[in-house]
């Protein structure tokens, strides 16, 4: 059975979305493509999806917060020292 609520909740955040779209990171721009492709279709409402969307956005709003452009930062490297045998 289609959940008609959770697929409006998931549009409504596609149209969320749309309006930062300029800010997402390639990675982020290919699941929002990806999961609007599958909700095309009502039938489909899988538990997560609206999750992936929201922290999708959460993450663009703390990246505004804390200034950083996410085309131009350089991604958080850990170096990691290595034993030598």
């Amino acid at each position: 059975m289609v959940d008609l609520a959770r697929h409006v909740h998931v549009t409504t955040l596609f149209e969320d979305i749309k309006a930062v779209e300029g800010d997402l990171t390639a990675n982020e721009l290919e699941m929002v493509r990806h999961l609007h492709e599958k909700y095309a279709d009502p039938g489909h409402s899988d538990f997560d999806d609206a999750h992936v969307l929201e922290v999708i956005l959460r993450n663009v709003g703390i990246r505004k917060g804390f200034d950083i452009d996410a085309r131009s930062h350089t991604p958080r490297a850990v170096e990691m020292e290595r034993k030598k045998d």
